[in-house]
């Protein structure tokens, strides 16, 4: 599997910062997961290997849940002051660049 960097990629912002260049792989464009490892956290020795927040034991999962349930992100932030702000927004951020990109299904297929 060969990747290259796209000419013309222009970073995406997330939380105030550079996300990273868009990566060519296999005719889908995914974002460079340098940006994501700044936020998200992922062990199988902290809780399994769920997705945490970098530095934290706080499962990204509890954001979501939080947000579902219509609890704004000041008390989610309040709940869990280990997480940060920025920390917030910007996985919040992440999942919305996934989530609405024009290649979902390409990028849901190779993860199912």
């Amino acid at each position: 599997m060969c990747s290259k960097t796209r000419p013309n990629a222009k970073p995406e912002n997330v939380a105030g910062k550079p996300f990273g260049q868009v990566v060519y792989l296999e005719n889908l464009y995914i974002w460079n997961m340098y940006r994501v490892k700044d936020y998200i956290n992922i062990d199988k020795e902290i809780l399994s290997g769920n997705p945490v927040f970098r530095g934290t034991r706080v499962p990204i999962q509890t954001l979501f849940d939080h947000l579902e349930k219509g609890i704004p992100l000041g008390e989610f932030l309040d709940d869990f002051p280990s997480v940060k702000k920025e920390q917030a927004i910007a996985v919040i951020e992440i999942a919305s660049k996934i989530l609405t990109s024009k290649n979902i299904e390409q990028i849901y297929e190779t993860a199912a």
